[in-house]
């Protein structure tokens, strides 16, 4: 499906919308019932720096008696459709699923958009992301040990980049090398895996901001192109399929079967590579299900299967 340049812009918009990559901004603990955690809202904050860019991420903590809880899991949300990205959010699917309810702390994480810097831009910025908010987990109060990321497509993608090993990783690179810039879970909603199957099987159906992403035109794909042998190059280089091994994190990937943007065997060939390394992990197929979260089963299916392969409390 190829998109003019206004309707790539429209569908870009569109998907961060989708993608509750919305600005929210709280000065206060916010209550939404007597039976829920109170929250404290940090936003805002410049998690990095590219000359004068700041790169900033919101943090949601929970309360009680006027007390920040500290020790909780924390719960990453990335900002992310089509690998463009505007302010952080409210936490995106995991507000969406109740983590506030559950008392986990949320961190809402932009990146700087591909018409700025294209890759590895967005996967240098969230593992940047996550090595700051370890790096800063004392002063914040949540737990540095249990890590959890979440995004949806593109945040998809760059959730399944942030589940590679240090060891093993091109994107961590910057400050605060001295903490680990991996997650202990990963949750993926169709996130793209494979940039070469795509553009070997699925060319046409890939959209424009695939080939913006890596740097090439669509024509590229073609074998006969003069740059199909270094779009070929780039997209192994670029897929977190290519960094699997032993170490990477547990990861539970949900896909729909008719999704029309990235193709169900992005999901598939993962899980594969995941499991034939003994990792724990696991897939989660919705019959009829395209590319939005709410149509991958019920809201409860959603809670109990993501909570349950958490294993935290």
């Amino acid at each position: 499906m190829k998109l003019s340049k206004f309707s790539r812009r429209f569908f870009c918009q569109a998907t961060l919308a989708l993608l509750a990559a919305t600005t929210f901004t709280i000065a206060a603990p916010s209550r939404v019932n007597a039976d829920e955690p109170e929250y404290q809202a940090i936003s805002d904050i410049v998690y990095k720096q590219v000359g004068d860019r700041k790169i900033t991420l919101n943090l949601f903590m929970p309360v009680k008696d006027g007390q920040i809880v500290k020790g909780r899991p924390l719960l990453i949300y990335l900002d992310s459709g089509c690998w463009y990205s505007g302010e952080p959010g409210n936490g995106g699917v995991w507000t969406d699923l109740g983590a506030r309810e559950r008392g986990f702390a949320i961190a809402s994480v932009s990146h700087r958009p591909i018409n700025e810097a294209q890759f590895p831009a967005p996967m240098e910025d969230v593992r940047a992301a996550v090595r700051f908010l370890r790096k800063h987990a004392s002063e914040y109060g949540y737990d540095p040990d249990r890590f959890a990321v979440c995004g949806c497509s593109s945040g998809g993608n760059l959730s399944l980049s942030l589940g590679i090993s240090d060891e093993k990783s091109p994107f961590n690179v910057g400050d605060n090398l001295d903490v680990s810039g991996q997650v202990q879970v990963v949750v993926d909603f169709f996130g793209p895996s494979d940039f070469k199957d795509v553009f070997t099987r699925y060319p046409n159906q890939a959209i424009d901001c695939i080939y913006d992403a890596c740097g090439f035109k669509r024509d590229a794909a073609k074998p006969d192109d003069p740059n199909h042998a270094a779009l070929m190059e780039k997209a192994v280089f670029y897929s977190p399929i290519t960094y699997v091994d032993e170490n990477y994190a547990p990861t539970i990937l949900l896909q729909g079967t008719v999704d029309p943007l990235v193709p169900l065997s992005q999901s598939a060939l993962m899980f594969e590579k995941i499991a034939v390394c003994g990792v724990r992990s696991r897939i989660v197929v919705t019959n009829g299900g395209v590319h939005n979260p709410g149509t991958l089963g019920s809201r409860d299916d959603r809670i109990r299967e993501i909570f349950d392969f958490l294993e935290w409390k």
